[in-house]
């Protein structure tokens, strides 16, 4: 039997994802598709445009047949992270082989690279050399492949695609890796009938027509889109009333950062720029907006440390062959199948609980993560 996972963020579900779907089944020709999705925060450290419930139902209206969430406390990470939670959930949801888009596009590219870079001490030794010398990660691990293997990898799916292969090898999952061209540049602000999903966000947050490109298009123009700066207000407040001894203890803020936060958020006066003047050479724009995101949940270094072992798949949503399949999965799997409300009870689902509550203060359509917060179901 095969099952195929596809680790995904859908911010929007727009036309790029149901060839990505429909070409990954074509390759694989899978019983079953399995899609690992993002939940309240992508990882871009941004709130997800809508809620991961109606992402989830898109998903199945185009050949997914089971949704599970990947936790907030993997999504608002760094590739690495992100990556690791992914397939870790994926592996212990009976995935035998993931597809993912590619601006390579070859498979053995990423294979080569893995194997060239796992577990060796040179090439961990020259990311920290780089990035003593004021590197981003991203740009510090292409300068040790460039002197290990004379190779880069340059864009931010690449980076990821070769996450998973790597994370695949480290665990020795039996996963098989595949990867198709993307049809469209990831950064590109062209609208065309697939276009970057950062094109049309921009294009929806300026009420812009996009349905061409767009699935589901009528939602988007009568429901609230989830957008960054409208925490502003809230950060700001959260910055003033927090001490820089506090503000240091919050996941992400490091080397003295705290400074600079309580320095930046007297004088900007909106998120954009609030980024702007946090970012540096050696901190990126993401980096910054996961910060922020932490700081805005007020989750301690401890707190994410303690939830970054998660045992359960989450289900956001499932069709008839994934409920099919769910029922097969009970039987095998050593990870907690969770769906509704009971008392099992995890650190990641407390911080998930926090997740979708910071969204619900900008967003009234927002569905509270749990009525009988922190406890869930297990079905």
């Amino acid at each position: 039997m095969k099952i195929l996972g596809l680790i995904v963020e859908y911010n929007p579900f727009h036309n790029g994802h149901i060839f990505h779907i429909q070409k990954s089944k074509e390759l694989i020709k899978p019983d079953y598709t399995i899609a690992v999705m993002s939940s309240s925060f992508v990882q871009r450290g941004e709130p997800a445009i809508i809620s991961k419930w109606t992402r989830s139902q898109q998903a199945l209206e185009f050949g997914v047949d089971l949704v599970i969430e990947l936790p907030f406390v993997y999504a608002c990470q760094s590739a690495d992270y992100f990556a690791k939670g992914a397939i870790d959930l994926l592996y212990h949801a009976g995935v035998t082989d993931i597809c993912f888009g590619s601006e390579c596009g070859d498979i053995q590219v990423f294979e080569e690279i893995a194997a060239a870079i796992n577990d060796n001490e040179e090439y961990d030794q020259l990311v920290k050399l780089f990035m003593n010398k004021g590197y981003r990660y991203p740009d510090a691990c292409n300068q040790a492949l460039s002197q290990i293997l004379n190779k880069e990898v340059r864009t931010p799916n690449d980076l990821l695609g070769l996450c998973y292969v790597k994370e695949i090898m480290t665990n020795h999952y039996p996963i098989h890796a595949h990867c198709i061209v993307r049809s469209n540049d990831y950064h590109s602000e062209n609208l065309n009938t697939i276009a970057s999903a950062t094109s049309i966000r921009k294009a929806l947050f300026l009420n812009q027509d996009v349905s061409f490109a767009l699935p589901f298009s009528p939602y988007y123009a009568h429901h609230h889109l989830n957008h960054f700066d409208d925490f502003f207000p809230y950060l700001k407040y959260k910055i003033l009333t927090s001490s820089t001894d506090e503000l240091k203890n919050i996941h992400l803020i490091d080397e003295g950062l705290e400074n600079r936060i309580k320095e930046q958020i007297l004088i900007n006066d909106n998120m954009e720029t609030f980024v702007n003047a946090l970012s540096s050479k050696r901190y990126t724009k993401v980096r910054i907006q996961r910060m922020i995101v932490h700081l805005l949940m007020n989750n301690q270094k401890q707190d994410i440390q303690k939830a970054m072992n998660v045992n359960y798949l989450r289900i956001l949503a499932s069709n008839q062959k994934g409920r099919t399949y769910l029922k097969q999965l009970k039987k095998k799997t050593s990870y907690i199948l969770v769906s509704n409300y009971s008392s099992y009870h995890h650190p990641a689902l407390d911080i998930e609980a926090k997740a979708t509550s910071l969204i619900s203060i900008i967003n009234k359509e927002e569905e509270l993560e749990y009525k009988h917060y922190p406890y869930i179901k297990n079905d």
